[in-house]
C-alpha cells in the first residue's frame, strides 16, 4: 500500500521550506514551462507581496514530502457586476504521485478551496496535450477560451 497524499493549505514561507520544492520545480520547468518565457524561476517575493495582499492562497500535497502544490488567485471580475473568481495560477503534481490520485485529490481541494474564499468559478489553464488538459474536461470542467502568447520585450 503507498503513502497516502495530505492536502493542506500552506504559507509561501512553507513552500520555500519544503526540501522537494527544487526537485518539483524542476520537474513543473521540464513539463509545463512556456519556452518564450524562459527558465522557470520562482520569484518567492512576489508570491510573498500576494500572500500578504489576500490575493494568493496556496494549497500543497505532501506524502510526507511536497509531491504537488495549486496556487489560487481570487479576485472580482469589474466586466461580470464584480463576481469573484479564482484563476490557478499554478498546478502541479510529480508523476511519481500522480498514480496515487493525487493530482485529482488536489483538484477538489482546490475547488473546496476557492469555495471557501467566496470564489463562484475555478478558470485552470493547462498546457496543449498535456496531461491535466485531458483530465479536466473528464472532471467537469469545460474548455471556454484558448490562451496566445507573444513575445514583446
Amino acid at each position: 500500500m503507498g503513502i497516502e497524499t495530505i492536502i493542506r493549505t500552506c504559507t509561501v514561507a512553507e513552500l520555500e521550506q519544503a526540501g522537494a520544492l527544487p526537485k518539483l520545480l524542476t520537474a513543473y520547468g521540464d513539463e509545463s514551462s512556456i519556452p518564450e518565457l524562459g527558465k522557470v524561476d520562482a520569484c518567492f517575493a512576489t508570491y510573498r507581496a500576494m500572500e500578504t495582499s489576500g490575493a494568493l492562497h496556496i494549497l500543497g500535497a505532501f506524502g510526507p514530502d511536497l509531491v504537488g502544490l495549486a496556487s489560487l488567485l481570487v479576485y472580482g471580475l469589474p466586466h461580470y457586476a464584480g463576481r469573484r473568481i479564482c484563476a490557478m495560477e499554478s498546478f502541479f503534481v510529480e508523476p511519481h504521485a500522480r498514480k496515487g490520485g493525487a493530482g485529482i485529490k488536489l483538484l477538489r481541494a482546490a475547488e473546496a478551496r476557492a469555495l471557501a474564499l467566496g470564489a463562484s468559478a475555478l478558470m485552470i489553464s493547462a498546457p496543449i496535450g498535456s496531461r491535466l488538459a485531458m483530465v479536466l474536461p473528464r472532471s467537469g470542467y469545460r474548455e471556454t477560451n484558448q490562451v496566445f502568447l507573444k513575445v514583446l520585450a
